[in-house]
C-alpha cells in the first residue's frame, strides 16, 4: 500500500515529472519571489562573462595607451577599468539581494509545505496509523525530504546560472581553439559521475534506516518527556534506554561517515584530474604569449576564464548531480502527499437528522483491524434507542472501544452497517457526522492550553461564550478545582510552558468530560469516563451526568458496575459479540455472564468489608 517505487538513474522521464511537480508546488506557494529569483539568476549568469571581457579590453587598452602615450587612450582605459569594477560591484550586490530573496522564499514555502503535510496527516485514514510503513514514510517525508523541494529549485537555478556563464566563457575560449572548451568540460566529468554514484548509495542507506531513526526518536522521547519521567526513574530504565540510543546512534553515525569518506576520496581524485587538465591548458597559452602569438590580455582572459570556468563546470555538474539525488528524496514527499483516504464523504451526502427520533443501530457489523488475523467484532448487532443511556460492559479486548471508532467513521466495517434513524452513516458528510458526536476517549489528550481553551476545543466556534464554558465545567464536576486555580478559567494547564499548572488524572478527566459536554451534540459517547476518579467523584459525576444526558442519546463503555447499573439498558460483550442485554436487575437475575462478574465483585467487597477484631494474647 505504501511501497515506494524504485527510481532508475536513467529514467529521465520519471525525473522530469517529479521536477515539474516540484516546480509547480513552489510556484503555487511563492510565485512572486520565484519570478524575481529567476530573473536575478539570469543576470548573475551573464555578469561573470561581462567582467572577464571588460577586463581583457581594459588590459589591452592599458598596454596600447602605454605604448601610444595618448591621453585619450589612457582615459578610455580608465573607463574600461571602472566598467569592470561596476560589473564586480553589481555581481556582489545581486548576490546579497538573491540571498535575501531565497530566505524569504524559503520561509514562505516551508510554511506552505508544512500546512500541506499537516492537512494530509489529518486527512488520511485512521488505519494508516496502524502501519509501520506509514510511520517510516512520515519520518522520510518530514525529515530530509522536507528540505529537498527548495534544494532542488536551488540546484536547478544553479544549473541555469552556471550554464549561462559557461556559454559566455566558452564563447571567449573558442577564439583560442575549439578543443579548449571541450578540455574544460572533460576535466570536470569525473566529479559528476562520482557525485551521482555516492549520492545514490547514500539515499539507499537513508531510506533503509528510516525505522532505526524512528527508534532514536522513541528513545529520546522516553528519556526527555515528562509523561515517562516517573516510570523511567522508578524502574531505573533510563540507563537501558540511553545505552540503546547511543548504540544505535553509533551504528548510524559510523555508516554515514563511511559513506562520506568514500565520497571525499573519490572527489579528491576527480579534482586532481581537473587540476592536471588546467595545468596543461595554462602551459599552452603561456607558450603562445612567450612566442608573441597571444597578448597579455589574452593570458589574463584565458587564466580567468579557464580557472573560473573549471570551477563553474564543477559547480554545474555538481548541481546536476544534486538535482538527481534530491529528486530521489522528493519521491518520499510526494508519495506522502498523494496518500488517499478511503473513508470519505459521499458525493451527495444526506443531511444529519436535526433530532434523533429512532436511535443508533449496528446491523451485523464485522470489522478486522488492518493486519489482524481475527476480527475485533463479528456479526455484531446493537440498538441504542434515542434519548436512552446505554452501557456496554465486558472484558478487555471484547471490542467495546472499536464500536466508538466505527461510529465516528475512523474505520468502515468490512460487512454490515451502522445506522442513525435508519440512515447508513456512510451517507452523511464525515465532518457533519463527527460534529454531532461528543466522545470522551479512555485516554484523553492533555492539551497545553488554558482551562477555557481546553474545554472549548470541543466546539468549532472561534469565540466560545464564557458562561457556556462554566456550565460545561459545572456539569463535569470540574468547577470546584478550577475556581482554586491561580487564574481560574484563564490558567494555562500542563507543565510544558512557563506558568502552567499540572492537574491530577481525575481532574484532567473532568476537563475532558467538560469538553465533551460543551460540544452539545445529540450523541454522547463515553469510554471509561470515571477511570481516574475516586468513588466520591464518580458518584457526584453520575448525578450530574444523568441530568445532562436526559435529552441526549448516550453510550457509556465501562468496567465499573456502579456506573453500568444506572444505565437504562446494559449490553454485555464477550469474544467480540453481544451475549446479554437488559437492565441491571434483569441481568443479575438471569445468572449469566454479567451476574457472575457482579457476584464476584460483591463477594470480594464483602470479604474486604468484614474485618474481625484480632484476638489479643
Amino acid at each position: 500500500m505504501l511501497k515506494l517505487t524504485k527510481i532508475n538513474s536513467f529514467n529521465l522521464l520519471k525525473y522530469s515529472r517529479l521536477w515539474r511537480r516540484n516546480l509547480s508546488l513552489i510556484w503555487n506557494s511563492v510565485p512572486g519571489y520565484t519570478t524575481v529569483w529567476g530573473f536575478l539568476l539570469i543576470v548573475q549568469g551573464l555578469l561573470p562573462g561581462a567582467t572577464v571581457y571588460t577586463s581583457k579590453l581594459a588590459i589591452d587598452s592599458f598596454v596600447a595607451s602605454k605604448n601610444s602615450r595618448s591621453l585619450s587612450d589612457l582615459e578610455h582605459t580608465v573607463w574600461l577599468f571602472v566598467l569592470t569594477g561596476m560589473t564586480l560591484l553589481a555581481a556582489d550586490s545581486l548576490r546579497y539581494l538573491t540571498d535575501w530573496i531565497r530566505n524569504a522564499q524559503t520561509e514562505h514555502f516551508s510554511d506552505h509545505l508544512k500546512k500541506l503535510m499537516h492537512s494530509k496527516a489529518v486527512e488520511v485514514d485512521f488505519e494508516f496509523y496502524d502501519s509501520s510503513e506509514y510511520h517510516d514514510l512520515m519520518e522520510q517525508a518530514g525529515g530530509e525530504s522536507q528540505s529537498k523541494p527548495l534544494a532542488l529549485l536551488e540546484n536547478l537555478g544553479s544549473v541555469i546560472q552556471n550554464s549561462i556563464t559557461l556559454v559566455s566563457f566558452a564563447a571567449l575560449l573558442l577564439i583560442y581553439g575549439w578543443a579548449v572548451p571541450i578540455l574544460l568540460v572533460v576535466g570536470a566529468l569525473p566529479s559528476l559521475l562520482i557525485s551521482l554514484l555516492f549520492d545514490k548509495r547514500y539515499f539507499g542507506w537513508w531510506r533503509q534506516t528510516a525505522s532505526e531513526r524512528r527508534w532514536l526518536f522513541y528513545y529520546d522521547g522516553m528519556l526527555s518527556h515528562s509523561d515517562a519521567a516517573a516510570e523511567i526513574r522508578l524502574f531505573e530504565i533510563g540507563k537501558k534506554f540511553s545505552t540503546a540510543y547511543q548504540k544505535l546512534r553509533e551504528k548510524l553515525r559510523s555508516e554515514k561517515l563511511k559513506h562520506l569518506r568514500e565520497q571525499i576520496a573519490g572527489k579528491v581524485a576527480a579534482n586532481f584530474l581537473a587540476l592536471a587538465m588546467g595545468a596543461i591548458a595554462m602551459l599552452w597559452i603561456a607558450m603562445r604569449v612567450y612566442n608573441n602569438t597571444a597578448s597579455l590580455g589574452d593570458l589574463a582572459v584565458f587564466y580567468q576564464v579557464f580557472s573560473r570556468g573549471q570551477s563553474i563546470v564543477v559547480a554545474l555538474l555538481g548541481s546536476i548531480g544534486k538535482t538527481f539525488s534530491n529528486t530521489l528524496y522528493l519521491e518520499s514527499l510526494f508519495v506522502f502527499l498523494d496518500l488517499k483516504a478511503t473513508v470519505v464523504s459521499p458525493s451527495d451526502p444526506l443531511p444529519f437528522p436535526e433530532d434523533i427520533v429512532d436511535g443508533v443501530r449496528f446491523n451485523g457489523v464485522t470489522f478486522r483491524y488492518p493486519g489482524a488475523e481475527l476480527p475485533a467484532i463479528s456479526d455484531f448487532s446493537l440498538f441504542i434507542p434515542a434519548g436512552k443511556q446505554v452501557a456496554i460492559v465486558g472484558a478487555n479486548g471484547a471490542g467495546k472501544s472499536t464500536l466508538i471508532k466505527l461510529l465516528c467513521r475512523f474505520y468502515d466495517p468490512q460487512s454490515g452497517s451502522i445506522e442513525i434513524d435508519g440512515i447508513d452513516i456512510r451517507r452523511f458528510d464525515i465532518g457533519e457526522l463527527r460534529r454531532n458526536i461528543s466522545v470522551l476517549f479512555q485516554f484523553p489528550l492533555h492539551f497545553q492550553d488554558t482551562v477555557e481553551g481546553n474545554i472549548s476545543l470541543g466546539d468549532v466556534r472561534d469565540k466560545p461564550e464564557p458562561h457556556e464554558v462554566v456550565a460545561a465545567a459545572e456539569l463535569a464536576g470540574a468547577d470546584g478545582f478550577i475556581e482554586a486555580l491561580p487564574s481560574k478559567y484563564q490558567t494555562l494547564l500542563g507543565r510544558w510552558f512557563e506558568s502552567g499548572c499540572e492537574l491530577s488524572g481525575g481532574e484532567w478527566q473532568k476537563i475532558a468530560l467538560a469538553r465533551a459536554y460543551f460540544r452539545r451534540s445529540p450523541l454522547l459517547v463515553l469510554d471509561e469516563p470515571t477511570s481516574f476518579m475516586d468513588s466520591w467523584g464518580e458518584a457526584d459525576w453520575y448525578d450530574r451526568f444523568s441530568s445532562l444526558a436526559k435529552d441526549r442519546t448516550g453510550l457509556i463503555i465501562t468496567h465499573r458496575f456502579t456506573i453500568a447499573m444506572r444505565a437504562d439498558i446494559i449490553h454485555v460483550m464477550n469474544d467480540s459479540r453481544l451475549v446479554e442485554s437488559g437492565t441491571h436487575g434483569e441481568l443479575v437475575n438471569s445468572d449469566g455472564f454479567y451476574a457472575s462478574s457482579w457476584k464476584s465483585q460483591m463477594l470480594i467487597a464483602a470479604e474486604k468489608t468484614y474485618d474481625p477484631v484480632p484476638t489479643v494474647k
